[in-house]
Formats: structure tokens, sequence, C-alpha cells
């Protein structure tokens, strides 16, 4: 599809177009100064030691709860970039809906067994018509998943090279695997790759980056990798 081959040549010549026009990020909340990072080694899925808070920015994204939008600097790079990209790859898109990230300095966060260390979010999937509930994450039957909007989405994430995992239903899934296998956007051995093995019982949760986890048929779940591309602990 033009619109995947436009993300893979934007993502080679540096990650999109100038956004000339758009808001400016604030300081602190976009990419990563490496200088800054080059001494930091590791991160804690448990707490969040200097952590940023998703700025609002409402052209791109709805933060559903500010007050647990905290993560570390990997991870606001992570949504504010990808928002960015999606808004001019999808510009007649609903904006993304950001759930939960982390509380302030991490810790314990109400119905959720993760959330704890910054390294963790919620995202909304799309509807077919590239469409995001504003009232918040809405479950999708397998054929209500935009398949193309929604590859664009996680396409976008994994070209900023910080994703770890990205958690969603297997019926979603299996979508995503036989499109991009059909348009030829991936090869088999790409999504062999990216996707787990569904032949394989039990490697669902353990092998390839964009797995299953039950419970996520109305939104994703990703988590980062530290600043030196080590996985938290």
């Amino acid at each position: 599809m033009v619109l995947l081959a436009t993300l893979l040549t934007a993502a080679a010549a540096g990650f999109g177009p100038s956004l000339e026009g758009f808001p400016v990020v604030p300081s602190g909340a976009g990419p990563v100064d490496t200088a800054d990072t080059a001494a930091k080694v590791g991160c804690s899925s448990q707490y969040l030691q200097d952590g940023v808070q998703l700025p609002d920015l409402p052209l791109f994204y709805e933060r559903v709860a500010p007050g647990s939008a905290w993560g570390t600097p990997e991870m606001v790079e992570l949504l504010v970039e990808t928002s960015r990209h999606m808004r001019w790859l999808m510009p007649e898109a609903s904006k993304l809906i950001i759930g939960d990230i982390s509380q302030q300095h991490g810790g314990v966060l109400e119905g959720h067994k993760s959330h704890r260390g910054g390294v963790d979010a919620d995202v909304g999937i799309f509807r077919t018509g590239g469409w995001q509930s504003p009232r918040g994450f809405t479950d999708l039957y397998p054929d209500e998943f935009d398949v193309e909007a929604n590859w664009a989405l996680i396409s976008a994430m994994l070209e900023t090279g910080l994703v770890d995992m990205v958690l969603l239903d297997r019926g979603h899934i299996n979508r995503l695997m036989a499109y991009t296998l059909r348009t030829g956007l991936l090869t088999p051995a790409e999504v062999a790759r990216i996707f787990p093995d569904e032949g394989s019982r039990g490697s669902w949760e353990l092998s390839g980056v964009v797995r299953h986890a039950p419970g996520h048929t109305g939104h994703l779940h990703v988590r980062v990798l530290c600043a030196d591309g080590t996985k938290a602990e």
C-alpha cells in the first residue's frame, strides 16, 4: 500500500518530514538527547525515576488520565513521535487515545499488573474507517479491526527502535499477519520475526514483538526499552 511505503521511506529519511506549523513538543518531552542518556544503565518496570509527563498535545492524541500519564523519556518520545507521524500519514483518522502509563513515581497502579515503571502504555486501536472513540477504549471484533490503520500505527512504533514488545488480541494479530503477507508489506521471514508463531502452543506470550495477551481487543499495550537499549527489569 502507498501508505506504508510512504511510512518506510519517511522513516529511512529520518522518521518523517518536517511537521511545520504543528505544536512544538515541550522541552524534556521530545526525542531524548543521547548525550544525556548515555550514562544511564537499565531501567525498572517497578518504579519510575526522573519520569516525564506526557505533554498535552490535543492535535495528536487524547490523554485519558493525565495523572497516570508519566513515563520514561523513551516512552514519551515513542508516543509523541508516533502520534505526530500518524497525524501526518492519516490526517482524516481519529487522533490516538492514550490510556494509562504510570504514576509520577511509578509503583502499583490500580487496575493493572504492570504500568509501574513508566515503560508500559495503553494505546487505542482503530475501528474500521480509522475511528477511535474519544470516550476511551472499546472492544472490537476482528472484522471491525482496521488493519491498514492499525498496521500503520504499529509500524510507526516499531520504526522508532524503542519498542520491546506490543501486546494485542490474537484475533487482531491474525488479521495483521494475513494483511501484511497478502499486500507484500512484509516477507514471510519478517512476519515470523515480528509476530508470534500461532502453531506453537504457549509461544504467544513468549515469542515475537507483537504478542497475544487476553483483554486486548480494544487497545494495544506497548512496552519500551530502556535508554541503553536493554529490557526493563
